[in-house]
């Protein structure tokens, strides 16, 4: 992977001098306790050098963690990946009615498109049972969302248009992603977890990631099902900020990466983002699978993809780095506690930026 691999000698007065991250390191140890004794901290820059890694408490390198809400990133760059062979598209005619065309008859759910499906704008609600049931298929489940009925002796009414007509708020949740996902297996004729495999995994060498990081199912979770090792994550981050490439394979498009990492909720109203107690946070639009967290000159160049349980993977252009806060505590404790200011994550981030950009 591009953090082992051996660079060239080079003349010592040539290189950039190291950047001195003991000031970091405190702020690590200083707030343990809010990880629960135990937290990876990984950065590397474009070239996949490793700017700062380390591990506290129990974690190590074979560590896997369910990632929750982790997951939408690399979702949606699975489906891109579809995206790019022709499989599906994302113009406005691309709707799921197309592919399941008597579930979501319906006049409120069949002109859902699929670009509103990954960027939490199609009016579906965030929360389903279809999304629970561990021994269905991600295509039953979205009939399941689309019309109801029952798979497997689970039973359930279809998923509610909270936020009908679809591409007028944004609603973050698990329900629409997971449509996505299903549109993806009915396209490719095979399951979610071996089209991320085959997409996303081999080529970014992410051998342990997958989506039962919640327990064995075969209703994987699109939207918050996935676990993974830190340094595997890493990788994937550096595909996304190389434009698509990693270790020499264009595993997507420079233009379907720019697509990802854009404003994809048209100033719509954000009906309801996790952020809603975060003052920090809380205005943070969203792109395909990743919110949009900093802009500059006009242009976004900060994205990040947080869990619940407070794993946090950012992508940073402006810097050229990616960044992995690897833990299992919870979200308010990463972001909130004991303010949004004062925050793990937030003093964490604020110290990194201050080091590179010295």
């Amino acid at each position: 992977m591009f953090a082992c691999r051996k660079s060239a000698k080079i003349n010592p007065q040539n290189t950039t001098p190291k950047k001195d991250f003991s000031s970091l390191t405190q702020i690590v140890q200083n707030n343990l306790s809010a990880f629960n004794g135990n937290v990876g901290l990984l950065l590397m820059n474009k070239s996949g050098e490793v700017l700062y890694k380390q591990y506290y408490g129990t974690y190590n390198d074979n560590t896997f963690l369910p990632i929750a809400s982790g997951s939408k990133i690399t979702s949606m760059a699975t489906v891109m990946a579809l995206v790019e062979d022709n499989s599906l598209n994302l113009n406005i005619d691309d709707k799921v009615s197309k592919f399941f065309p008597t579930e979501f008859a319906a006049n409120n759910k069949k002109d859902i498109t699929l670009r509103q499906l990954m960027s939490h704008t199609s009016g579906l609600g965030g929360q389903s049972q279809w999304l629970n049931f561990n021994n269905i298929t991600v295509t039953q489940s979205t009939i399941g969302i689309g019309q109801g009925g029952t798979f497997n002796g689970n039973t359930a009414l279809g998923a509610l248009m909270n936020y009908s007509p679809s591409g007028t708020k944004f609603a973050y949740g698990g329900v629409s992603m997971q449509v996505a996902g299903g549109i993806a297996e009915k396209v490719t004729g095979k399951t979610w977890d071996i089209i991320f495999k085959e997409k996303i995994a081999d080529k970014c060498q992410m051998p342990n990631t997958n989506y039962t990081g919640l327990g064995p199912t075969t209703n994987y979770r699109i939207a918050g099902g996935a676990g993974t090792r830190m340094t595997e994550f890493g990788n994937f981050l550096l595909m996304l900020l190389n434009e698509g490439k990693f270790n020499g394979t264009q595993v997507l498009s420079n233009g379907a990466v720019k697509e990802m990492l854009k404003d994809q909720t048209n100033g719509v109203p954000l009906a309801y983002t996790p952020y809603e107690n975060d003052v920090l946070r809380s205005s943070f639009r969203y792109g395909l699978g990743c919110f949009i967290e900093e802009i500059t000159s006009g242009q976004p160049t900060a994205f990040g993809c947080q869990g619940a349980f407070g794993f946090s993977p950012w992508i940073d252009t402006k810097r050229g780095v990616v960044g992995i806060l690897f833990t299992q505590s919870g979200f308010g404790k990463v972001n909130t506690q004991p303010t949004a200011q004062t925050a793990p994550y937030t003093l964490i981030r604020n110290q990194i930026n201050k080091i590179l950009d010295n």
